[in-house]
């Protein structure tokens, strides 16, 4: 089939998620957005610039909490597919997830006043660990329950199309917490973190509940739960089946670089921010700045999913994810001449450039999947939508683990010192601007190449799931 005929499949009246559902599914992905987002644009702000920890411990601390959800994510995806309950597989531990996120999230900021430097690292380090246990309780059946939506290959890019749409409410409330907290009633962004962080853990509960209640999986999927029609698996099989499948691991390469890219640099926004535009003065103008920048992405973003979701039923994931990746790479090349003292507000435009392609690319990522799951049936006659969830989770954390690690030392091997506040060597902050831009467009574009061979075109998708159908009515009669 050639790629231009692909367009002619119309999704089955029984395999489309009613909008409701895409709704209730998409509203959990709040949570997901403001749990992630919170800890990983807030922790040097507070701890590093507010409270003087070494940015290298904040470093530490970030990635190996990171490292301790990756871990967690396979055991949390076995048992998930092995649940067996009159709400599915992945609902009530959805449910169980929220509330205890809710609370941990709260709790990183409510620490004691007048902690030394290691007090102030030890009470980052124990919430953030106890924090991210709670988080790959809501994560790991929260992905998995978005491949179980439906069984189709356009309808499954349309279900994480609502997610990521949905998902910029929560990256609303990161902006927002930005403009909160540099509020002059506030003695220092620290303080206004206690309150940001209550108000954010009640609507992370909030909002992953609305999952729970309202986001029911595909009736194949609920009918193969029935009667025990499905063996449990052990962990280790199950584990190895996974990461042997080719298309998932060009995959999980692709996330890996993306990852590296965007997040060995995502915390240096905020410094060039203070210490390049704005000369290291900390006024309430730097979070309007950063505020305003964040929602205007975020709007770009809700535009430019449904539009590249759009050409996708065209030209197909791939092609749509290559053009996503080409857009964040001239978004990341931006940042060297829009982020500027002379004009602040050109500070955004990379933002804008930028916004659509991660949320495309992230977007096709995970409907991309699905796909890779069928093909593991066609294999092994057993589906693990849990597992795949977890490894790459389970390897998405890794990345992030290694990122936010070696993001500390980046920070360091510029050469800025909090100490010095505006007194920054320039130097300094031309490493900084350099290490911004370059990075990601380095990362992005390696990944880009990777996605060249990648095997899984819609056509082969469709041919599988014949197959797959063939055996299920062989099987019925």
């Amino acid at each position: 089939m050639k790629d231009s005929e692909k367009h002619q499949h119309d999704t089955p009246l029984e395999d489309r998620v009613p909008f409701w559902r895409k709704m209730g599914y998409g509203t959990g992905m709040m949570s997901y957005v403001l749990m992630v987002r919170g800890v990983n644009q807030f922790a040097n702000p507070v701890f590093n610039d507010s409270l003087g920890v070494d940015p290298r411990l904040v470093s530490w601390v970030m990635g190996g909490s990171r490292l301790w959800d990756a871990m967690t994510d396979p055991i949390m995806g076995s048992l998930t597919d092995n649940t067996r309950s009159k709400w599915g597989r992945r609902r009530p531990w959805i449910a169980l997830g929220a509330m205890l996120s809710g609370i941990t999230f709260s709790s990183i900021w409510l620490f004691p006043s007048g902690l030394s430097e290691m007090g102030y690292f030890t009470w980052f380090l124990v919430t953030s660990l106890i924090f991210f246990l709670a988080f790959t309780v809501y994560s790991v059946p929260y992905i998995a329950l978005g491949m179980e939506l439906s069984p189709d290959y356009n309808e499954r890019t349309a279900v994480m199309s609502y997610r990521t749409v949905i998902s910029q409410v929560g990256a609303f409330g990161v902006s927002g917490i930005y403009w909160f907290i540099s509020l002059d009633r506030f003695d220092s962004m620290a303080e206004g973190m206690r309150y940001a962080g209550i108000m954010a853990g009640i609507l992370i509960c909030a909002a992953g509940m609305v999952t729970a209640f309202f986001a029911r999986e595909h009736e194949s999927a609920l009918s193969r739960l029935k009667g025990e029609k499905i063996k449990k698996v052990s962990f280790f099989r199950s584990f190895k089946e996974t990461v042997r499948e080719g298309p998932f691991q060009i995959l999980i390469g692709i996330t890996v670089l993306m990852l590296i890219g965007l997040m060995l640099v995502g915390h240096l926004g905020y410094y060039v921010t203070v210490y390049h535009i704005f000369a290291g003065e900390k006024s309430e103008m730097v979070g309007v700045l950063m505020a305003v920048g964040g929602i205007v992405s975020q709007v770009c973003c809700m535009i430019a999913v449904p539009i590249l979701a759009k050409i996708s039923r065209s030209i197909g994931k791939t092609g749509t994810l290559g053009i996503a990746m080409i857009l964040s790479i001239v978004g990341s090349a931006l940042k060297w001449v829009c982020f500027t003292p002379e004009n602040p507000w050109l500070s955004i435009i990379p933002g804008i450039v930028m916004s659509g392609g991660l949320a495309a690319t992230w977007t096709l990522i995970n409907a991309m999947i699905p796909d890779i799951v069928d093909l593991d049936e066609l294999h092994t006659g057993e589906r693990r939508e849990g597992m795949y969830s977890a490894v790459h989770g389970w390897v998405f954390k890794l990345g992030v683990s290694l990122a936010l690690v070696v993001s500390g030392y980046v920070l360091t091997w510029s050469g800025f010192d909090a100490a010095l506040g505006a007194g920054q060597d320039q130097q300094a902050v031309f490493y900084m601007r350099l290490y911004f831009c370059i990075i990601p467009v380095i990362a992005i574009s390696i990944a880009f190449l990777l996605l060249l061979v990648y095997p899984l075109k819609e056509s082969r998708v469709r041919e599988i799931q014949a197959e797959l159908e063939k055996r299920k009515e062989a099987a019925e009669s």
